[in-house]
């Protein structure tokens, strides 16, 4: 149960709330047994009196009827009250839960989280939050109601008599102890096989969506449409297995409401004919034994989601108390008008690869305001390259300098300030192209916003649509074309005006046409600006300062393009290769 300790210390900033919702919830279960008590009462007592006409004049039927109004009315409003601030409180608490684990993955981004796949950590941050709502809901609140209910019911048994409240109290202890921990014994392993299978489920609809047209174009729709309709079959086996369980306990605890009301019966008519109470109590004390168990109804399904909701929490504290691999530190370092940047004997590895290392002692100079093409076979080690300078990861051994300042002074505000990136996988967000750049800079006007569209060679495009900025761009930019999309970056890109960027691939995926046009825009507001350069093609190459060839982690030749392409055989027939 450790792990739902973090989640439940999340109900305090709200506990008015929880308070609040758990008193509505004992005041409705109080309500609803005083209700059919009184009415046994009543019409028992209504019963005899009918025996007698003395009996029938002297009887009072507006204390009791007016009784049984007010415990209906105060069971409706007690209800309705209860619903209202218990979802209150879980919509806060949910709140709190999404705030906290944004909160302990982003300083993880993206060294920490690179192992989990898109499709699990969207479950985790939807799903497996959504399941923890059922904790105050299902599990806490009605918990506390029962016992408080058990408490005052068992009070004004031992008032009557002391005998009822110890066989009440014992079977109710029973109905309300034992059947839910044995639910949540049986359901205990199948609620978290049922909420893994339900991750796997959804990570892989995620992936099977992102990837749709690849599975076109390959035929292999139909087999992964097969694969999840077999994960669909086993998630329903499991749920079945859950509704047996179910079932059983909802009867077990009909079954001890009935033996409660029975024993209760049995001990009270024995003193309702010695005298020590009128015999319609006997009809109050056997309805109420019998609404009190109401209390205890919900308990068995809770519990035996406890399983579920154990495992949601366990796979967001693996997630959210992961060690951070990179820290920044809180101490700004010293501000230098030298933006050149050196990698001084720099070696790395990705965590779990073992002793394997992606680069391997490299140094590099890229000079302020000047541009080096990284080039290279697929995993050489370009984008590690870029991602240590963002400080994606930190090196094994060896330094990264910007102006001479090793990069683990500076702190996270100041590196993000310094260094942007333009990348073909840069995301556009599902929202306005407005949006889309005042990620950028928040501040910005009017002015700026097309300003940057100017130089980005897009305000063409955005003037020609009819709500202009406030288009929506669609689910990953799914409205714009892949220029379009590139250009929206760039324009983002500028609105930032970091003096250091990084661009990998940013052509990647375009056409001819406008991969040239694209390029002659980069390179038009480059200008001033440092730039590390991944690329395979002729027109970025052609314009960069320095080339870098990169083969199996190491720098194996340095230069311009055209000198490269003469001399070294190995990067002739790469960029020969690449180009056809």
């Amino acid at each position: 149960m450790n792990e739902l300790l973090p989640f439940i210390r999340l109900l305090h900033p709200h506990r008015i709330w929880v308070f609040w919702g758990i008193a509505a919830g004992i005041l409705t279960l109080l309500a609803s047994i005083g209700l059919l008590a009184v009415s046994g009462w009543f019409l028992s007592a209504s019963a005899v009196a009918g025996l007698s006409l003395v009996a029938a004049q002297r009887f009072d039927i507006h204390t009791p009827s007016a009784g049984v109004r007010g415990f209906a009315v105060l069971r409706t409003v007690g209800r309705y009250a209860e619903r209202v601030i218990s979802h209150e409180a879980t919509l806060r608490l949910l709140a709190s839960l999404r705030v906290w684990f944004y909160q302990t993955i982003e300083p993880q981004a993206p060294a920490s989280l690179y192992r989990h796949r898109s499709g699990d950590l969207l479950n985790r941050i939807v799903t497996d939050i959504d399941t923890l709502d059922l904790l105050f809901v299902r599990v806490l609140a009605p918990t506390v109601v029962a016992a408080a209910v058990a408490m005052a019911v068992g009070g004004l048994l031992w008032w009557l008599a002391p005998s009822l409240a110890v066989v009440f109290s014992l079977i109710f202890l029973l109905a309300g102890l034992l059947i839910p921990l044995l639910a949540e014994r049986l359901g205990r392993p199948i609620g978290a096989q049922i909420q893994q299978h339900q991750g796997e489920l959804r990570s892989n609809l995620v992936e099977d969506l992102q990837g749709m047209a690849d599975l076109s174009v390959y035929g292999a729709q139909h087999r992964r449409c097969q694969e999840r309709l077999a994960e669909c079959d086993r998630l329903l086996g499991l749920q079945e297995k859950m509704a047996v369980i179910s079932g059983g306990s909802t009867a077990h605890i009909t079954l001890f409401s009935g033996l409660a009301a029975l024993a209760a019966l049995y001990l009270a008519l024995p003193l309702a004919q010695d005298g020590h109470f009128s015999e319609p109590v006997l009809a109050l004390i056997t309805f109420g034994v019998l609404a009190t168990f109401e209390s205890v109804q919900p308990l068995p399904l809770a519990y035996q989601m406890l399983g579920k909701i154990r495992a949601a929490a366990g796979r967001l504290i693996e997630v959210g108390e992961a060690p951070v691999t990179v820290v920044f530190p809180d101490v700004r370092a010293p501000e230098s008008v030298d933006l050149s940047i050196d990698f001084q004997k720099v070696c790395f590895g990705y965590p779990g690869s073992g002793t394997a290392r992606v680069i391997e002692s490299i140094d590099l100079s890229i000079p302020a305001q000047s541009t080096v093409a990284l080039v290279g076979p697929s995993g050489s080690g370009k984008t590690t390259l870029a991602h240590l300078l963002s400080r994606f990861w930190d090196p094994d051994h060896g330094s990264i300098m910007i102006g001479g300042t090793d990069l683990r002074r500076f702190s996270e505000e100041q590196l993000r300030r310094k260094i942007t990136l333009v990348s073909q996988r840069a995301h556009v967000f599902n929202a306005t192209l407005r949006d889309n750049l005042l990620i950028a800079a928040p501040h910005a006007d009017e002015a700026q916003l097309r300003k940057a569209l100017e130089r980005a060679q897009l305000a063409e495009f955005v003037d020609g649509l009819p709500d202009g900025l406030d288009t929506w761009t669609g689910e990953g930019g799914s409205q714009l074309s892949g220029g379009e999309a590139r250009r929206l970056i760039l324009a983002r890109a500028l609105l930032k005006n970091a003096p250091i960027w990084i661009l990998d691939e940013p052509t990647e995926g375009l056409d001819n046409d406008n991969r040239r046009r694209f390029t002659e825009t980069i390179f038009a507001n480059l200008s001033g600006r440092s730039g590390l350069f991944i690329t395979h093609t002729r027109e970025a190459l052609t314009r960069v300062n320095q080339v870098c060839f990169l083969e199996n982690g190491h720098i194996v030749a340095c230069g311009s393009h055209e000198r490269l392409f003469a001399e070294n055989r190995r990067y002739h027939h790469f960029i020969g290769t690449q180009q056809s």
